[in-house]
């Protein structure tokens, strides 16, 4: 978000894993590019409309982020019943969590074809699309991105006040060239038609804008609003948490304490504990860091993303490898979270751990199975051949 680079895979996104503001965590390129103007979708912040109150239910577990969970319930749900649209719908966005884009897309066209009128259905649709044309051909690309627009007009048409359009909209808005019908103002104006809709919602739309205007000083403003308007908003403290991260406006203490509040709004999630893991790691608390990170595997098992961004935090900062790479191997134990690093990403990190350890064959072997395990991962190609060449 700091450069203007060509869009990349969700994937290649994590490559560097530097902490950037997570509002939407999209990628924009050259105004000559005809990927500029797409919208990384499928990073919104994806509501499942009337989610059930029931926290062990499918729509309630994929707000969360439990999308291993909710994928064991819908798999066999939509498989008794394929014409479950909500279950397609509920299914085709934990396919997309996983990266599986022909299985998402699939799903969500069930699901629009099951019930036109479901505005929700239309945005998944659209957030499917979004992400295929990031991955796709510049002459495919062209063909996906006015498929992305024309699912967000359907979801708009259905539902005016759909609050995931309408960000999906003001973002498409703002980036757009004016000949592809962006406006800078009208997405001024949609984020203050989201403040009026849910106030928190707008207050991190605003900042969004601010984000890509290279404001940090009104993000952090509007991010602090966001937190105001409803301090039990966990998206909200997540979100602050993480923008005091990055070296650039880096407050260690601030996002501990944003970090904290969200852990204790919700202990059942795991980002509010790797944003505390990345403060810890980084002011170097190494035993409140163990404690951390073994208090999140007990409480959310099946999501070791904490100990991932703790990693990366010693790669990048050269301190406590041996650490790093026990956190690693602990993560590669079981199938990465949707939506979290996968395992191609983890032995690409683990790899370059283990350079800086002087380990060179076995950071070899890492990067060999990175790249077999995902044959278009660039970064684990490069690095690989780099190591190779070495004397």
């Amino acid at each position: 978000m700091n450069s203007k680079m060509k869009l990349e895979t969700r994937n290649q996104k994590l490559e560097i894993r530097s902490r950037k503001l997570p509002i939407r965590n999209w990628k924009s390129a050259p105004l000559s590019s005809i990927f500029y103007f797409l919208i990384s979708a499928f990073c919104f912040l994806v509501s499942v409309g009337a989610v059930d109150t029931d926290p062990g239910s499918a729509e309630a577990l994929i707000e969360a982020s439990h999308w291993k969970r909710a994928r064991a319930i819908l798999a066999p749900r939509v498989a008794a019943n394929p014409h479950d649209a909500r279950g397609l719908w509920l299914l085709s966005q934990i396919k997309l969590a996983f990266g599986d884009l022909d299985g998402a897309l699939d799903s969500a066209q069930q699901a629009v074809a099951l019930d036109d009128r479901n505005s929700e259905y239309h945005f998944q649709l659209a957030q499917v699309y979004g992400e295929m044309a990031e991955r796709a051909s510049m002459f495919n690309a062209g063909t996906l991105a006015r498929k992305f627009k024309g699912e967000l007009d359907a979801s708009l048409a259905r539902d005016p006040k759909n609050l995931d359009a309408l960000d999906a909209l003001m973002q498409y808005s703002f980036q757009a060239p004016s000949v592809m019908g962006g406006s800078k103002e009208k997405a001024r104006a949609i984020a203050e038609e989201l403040v009026q809709l849910s106030p928190v919602r707008g207050d991190l739309a605003q900042a969004e804008l601010a984000q890509e205007a290279k404001d940090s000083a009104k993000v952090e403003e509007y991010l602090l609003k966001a937190v105001q308007a409803d301090p039990k908003n966990y998206e909200a403290q997540t979100t602050l948490a993480a923008f005091y991260t990055p070296t650039s406006h880096r407050n260690t203490g601030l996002a501990e304490k944003s970090a904290r509040e969200a852990v204790q709004l919700d202990p059942a999630r795991a980002k509010g504990y790797s944003i505390l893991a990345t403060a810890l790691a980084l002011e170097r608390r190494w035993s409140e860091l163990e404690e951390v990170l073994s208090t999140s595997e007990k409480t959310v098992p099946d999501d070791l993303a904490p100990y991932y961004e703790a990693a990366n935090v010693l790669l990048q900062s050269g301190v406590e490898l041996k650490r790093g790479e026990a956190f690693l191997r602990k993560y590669l134990d079981q199938e990465p979270e949707g939506e979290e690093p996968d395992a191609a990403h983890a032995h690409r990190l683990l790899g370059l751990i283990l350079e800086k350890q002087g380990r060179t064959e076995a950071a070899v072997s890492e990067l060999e199975t990175a790249v077999r395990l995902n044959p278009h991962f660039p970064a684990a190609k490069q690095d690989l051949d780099r190591m190779r060449r070495a004397p």
